[in-house]
């Protein structure tokens, strides 16, 4: 019964609580009495007195706190609204369009940019949210949670939860940075660091280089300075203490350059003319301490040629104390890598050892600077050397191919060689050197009464197979479109001009040439056995190539020194059996000693080539050996009447080795260099 009191009464409160609100200025309407109705006999309750009116104004729910009659832009208010009406149905691209034409109309306005930027946001989140929850809507159909009959036959992979959005965006970041510098792999192209070789000269020494001509008879030298020194303009002090000052001269020259004067004047009477940036002065030659030294540094562009070695690898350093003193003497032992002959030390370093007479020097082969401490002309004699050493070293490119080919491929190719002759007994030499001239080759007249020099065949036959980049193609091309030729080996190398240089290719075997006898004794036995003693020599099957290029003066002409070499069939064969023979007679220990067997093809030469020129080697024969069974099928394989039906043939095929080696000489930037006699000719001299 109680229950049913209650209920109505709470009814009533959240009626009297719901009533209209009405504007702030009015009073609230004053609340009637709530009557309860009852069933009959009801308990007694006194009825809810109505609030009484106050001043405060009325609870505003915090939904309806926003005037709606607000201006937000006098010349843009309907369209703001608009937007904001747009953004209020969550249709924030129609609202990002609209807000982005009307910030493109008026820029400006700092009203639009605001909503222009809150719309952009927004949709951007409400753009992610849905990117979301459309992930994770796939996500939890295709996870184990939400499992089809298809996906639990066919799923491999572990079932779970997939991961956050912040966590997969970690993942991302790692994934997607870079483990190596952003400078990796890039090219940066700079200006060469150029360096002036020659000193900025000062303006005394500008001034020496003027002319002057003098006329004296017996003056004495300390007049004739003061004379020279106001006549040139030139400050020169002197110290009246020197003794050469008081020598008498007698000079008569015309238009000669004053520094070249002083110096003869200086070198005659032991004493130096120091050039300074502001004056000259005269100091004895002889008291070193009076010279001014200069510390100068020089850059090179082109570097130092090195040993290509290793570091030492051994050190034996012995001391030797005598009464006089202490004496250290070291050996050092190298692991050079390029047996180039290069000197330990470099052609630029033994010149200013040779030739440098200033106080101290040093150079820096990992800088490529030379550091110097002298006076002036000391210093310019240096420079001088810097110039002249500081160049760059010529480089040829060695192409070579060793070529095996038939005897009839190889008399075709000498009638193709030989087609180009001239009919006559003698030819004119050519003179590939130029170092010889007509009058240097004895003379032959022919019927025809005409006068011509005269040449030996052997270095006809020389020069006559050499040949150029054309002749060359076309002949390994005949070679090779004979199918009777074989390429056994076409090596290219760069070397420096006047290196020698070595290329290989083959298989590399090892055998000892020495051995001692190594004995082991026991109370009733006694061994002994063979042991190789010292080092193993090597021997390599294969091609070889030894060359030596040296670029002659004038650049045209190339002195090659070649040594091709071909070893072949290389096997190591029983050369000796040592047979050990104990005390009973009975052989205990035997050893076999093995020597190698091979063929080996080799030529040694010297020859004179043009820039991209080719020479030809070869004619060293070989012969191979192969033997051809015929047979009847079935009949030649019965054992002892087989024979009747087989036929052995041996054919005995000669091949001839043939070697061509091009040489051309390389520019600095790697293009092929080939100078033209006319520009050589025709160019001025210096």
């Amino acid at each position: 019964m109680q229950k049913l009191i209650l209920i109505p009464f709470v009814l009533v409160l959240l009626t009297s609580c719901q009533q209209p609100q009405t504007k702030s200025k009015q009073t609230a309407k004053s609340a009637a009495p709530a009557t309860i109705i009852a069933p009959t006999n009801p308990p007694t309750i006194a009825p809810i007195p109505a609030p009484t009116p106050t001043n405060k104004p009325p609870l505003v729910p915090a939904a309806s706190t926003t005037q709606t009659n607000v201006v937000f832009d006098a010349a843009h208010d309907s369209e703001i609204k608009a937007v904001l009406d747009l953004a209020n149905k969550n249709q924030w691209e129609e609202a990002r369009a609209k807000a982005a034409g009307l910030l493109q109309f008026n820029p400006n306005n700092t009203m639009l940019q605001r909503l222009n930027t809150w719309v952009d946001q927004q949709s951007q989140r409400s753009r992610e949210q849905a990117l979301e929850d459309k992930i994770r809507a796939i996500d939890a159909k295709n996870s184990g949670l939400n499992p089809t009959i298809p996906n639990l036959l066919l799923e491999n992979k572990d079932r779970g939860l997939p991961a956050r959005k912040d966590v997969r965006d970690t993942i991302d970041n790692i994934e997607n940075a870079r483990y190596i510098p952003e400078k990796y792999g890039k090219t940066v192209h700079q200006p060469v660091p150029l360096f002036d070789i020659d000193a900025a000269k000062g303006p005394m020494a500008t001034m020496l280089e003027k002319e002057v001509s003098i006329h004296i008879d017996n003056v004495p030298l300390e007049t004739v300075i003061v004379n020279l020194s106001q006549s040139s303009g030139v400050n020169i002090v002197a110290d009246k203490s020197l003794p050469a000052l008081t020598n008498r001269l007698t000079i008569n020259l015309d238009k000669v350059k004053l520094g070249g004067l002083l110096k003869y004047i200086g070198r005659n009477y032991d004493f130096q003319f120091q050039v300074g940036p502001e004056l000259v002065w005269v100091v004895d030659a002889k008291n070193t301490k009076q010279l001014m030294e200069e510390t100068r540094f020089y850059k090179l562009r082109k570097g130092f040629i090195l040993p290509a070695q290793f570091g030492n690898k051994e050190v034996n350093r012995t001391t030797v104390t005598t009464p006089q003193g202490v004496t250290v003497s070291e050996n050092q032992k190298f692991d050079k890598f390029v047996n180039d002959d290069a000197p330990n030390m470099p052609a630029l370093e033994r010149a200013i050892t040779n030739f440098f007479a200033g106080s101290k020097w040093q150079i820096d082969y990992e800088r490529n600077a030379v550091f110097a401490r002298g006076t002036p002309e000391q210093l310019e004699v240096l420079e001088h050397i810097i110039k002249e050493f500081d160049q760059p070293i010529q480089q040829v490119l060695i192409e070579a191919r060793f070529v095996t080919l038939s005897k009839p491929a190889f008399l075709q190719l000498g009638a193709l060689w030989e087609t180009g002759r001239q009919a006559q007994s003698v030819r004119t030499p050519q003179d590939f050197t130029g170092l010889v001239g007509d009058q240097n080759f004895p003379t032959v007249i022919n019927p025809s009464s005409t006068v011509t020099p005269a040449l030996g065949i052997g270095l006809q036959e020389t020069f006559t197979n050499i040949l150029g980049r054309q002749s060359l193609s076309a002949t390994i091309t005949a070679l090779e479109q004979s199918g009777e030729s074989q390429t056994l080996s076409a090596p290219r190398l760069t070397v420096l001009n006047n290196r020698p240089s070595t290329i290989a290719d083959g298989k590399v075997q090892y055998y000892y040439e020495q051995y001692k006898v190594s004995q082991s004794a026991g109370q009733y036995y006694a061994i002994s056995s063979w042991v190789p003693d010292g080092r193993p020599t090597k021997i390599t099957s294969g091609a070889e190539l030894n060359v030596l290029a040296s670029i002659s003066g004038d650049g045209r002409h190339i002195v090659l020194a070649l040594n091709p070499k071909v070893n072949t069939d290389v096997q190591l064969v029983s050369y000796a059996t040592l047979t050990d023979v104990g005390t009973s007679g009975t052989n205990q220990n035997a050893f076999t000693i093995k020597l190698p067997q091979y063929r080996t093809q080799e030529i040694s030469t010297r020859v004179v080539v043009n820039s991209g020129e080719t020479v030809a080697m070869g004619g060293v024969i070989e012969r191979e050996q192969t033997t051809m069974v015929e047979a009847v099928p079935v009949l030649g394989h019965i054992p002892i009447i087989g024979a009747l039906f087989r036929r052995r043939t041996r054919v005995d095929k000669p091949r001839y080795l043939l070697i061509f080696v091009t040489a051309t000489i390389l520019a600095e930037s790697g293009e092929y260099l080939i100078y033209d006699q006319r520009s050589a000719t025709n160019s001025p001299a210096k």
